[in-house]
């Protein structure tokens, strides 16, 4: 992995995955690391930290020359910000990629932005990160392990899905390529939508007396986990998103009609097919 010493690395947004992209940085040994953060407070942190070796509110003195530059912001800033990047002087191989869990709205953004100017742009979502938000809750070692979906276009150059695809691999993701339609609907069913259930069920839960969560065992702690996550970030997420989310929902609100129908009705065998098919499908994953 000689090559990461040598690369230039841009990182644009140090909160959680941005952050732990640059502990990372440090841990691969790539010795040029640039960072962009929208306040001067963030910048100075990062500073005091020695997370990057140039930390700047300006996009462009972050991203002069870097070889590699990744979007860790929110996915309506990412258009506007590229459109900055791109004012700077960038290598002829420089490649742009993202962290976004929505793919159209990032290729038809960002990615147009960088077509235009001639610049490779290849999407990637490494599916890492929790519920907690911020550079404070960055870690090292955050995306081993991970699964990281690559998007490339049909046109992309190989070489640019190549060095995206072998940057992901050192910080130990599994890397797989898909369309990014194809994504977007993947992600609404497998993350999205259970967000927006664990939410609900929080919700239907507590909603009318909390203090019942006093008496709560596991149960009702793993289900509604993610719905700790940042509600203005997953407000976001669900309503870019929401061409695939609704499809999903709409499959859980028929399954949870079903379930109603089977209770009022006291159908012991369709509650237990019905049960029995959940625990099946979930083995196949969490066995």
């Amino acid at each position: 992995m000689s090559y990461l010493q040598e690369l230039k690395l841009a990182v644009f947004g140090p909160g959680l995955l941005g952050g732990s992209l640059l502990l990372d940085a440090a841990r691969l040994g790539i010795r040029d690391v640039r960072a962009w953060a929208r306040r001067q407070e963030t910048v100075d942190v990062l500073r005091q930290r020695g997370l990057a070796e140039t930390a700047t509110t300006c996009a462009r003195e972050a991203a002069e020359g870097a070889d590699l530059i990744i979007l860790a912001v929110p996915v309506g800033a990412m258009e506007p910000l590229t459109r900055e990047i791109l004012k700077a002087q960038l290598p002829p191989d420089a490649v742009i990629t993202d962290v976004g869990s929505v793919k159209g709205m990032v290729l038809t953004g960002a990615g147009a932005r960088c077509r235009e100017a001639g610049v490779a742009f290849v999407g990637s979502h490494p599916m890492a990160g929790s519920e907690a938000v911020g550079l404070d809750a960055a870690r090292a070692g955050l995306f081993d392990g991970a699964a990281c979906i690559l998007t490339p276009e049909a046109d992309t150059a190989p070489a640019a899905v190549r060095a995206v695809e072998s940057f992901w691999q050192s910080l130990g993701c599994r890397v797989s390529r898909m369309e990014a339609a194809y994504h977007d609907d993947v992600v609404a069913r497998i993350s999205h939508m259970p967000h927006a259930a664990a939410a609900a069920v929080t919700l239907a839960a507590m909603e009318k007396d909390p203090s019942i969560a006093a008496f709560a065992a596991g149960g009702l702690r793993d289900t509604t986990r993610v719905a700790s996550g940042d509600a203005g970030m997953w407000r976001e997420i669900l309503l870019e998103n929401r061409a695939a989310v609704l499809p999903a929902l709409e499959d859980l609100h028929r399954l949870t009609g079903d379930l109603l129908e089977m209770l009022r009705d006291a159908d012991d065998d369709k509650l237990l097919r019905f049960l029995a098919e959940a625990r099946r499908l979930r083995a196949t994953r969490y066995a």
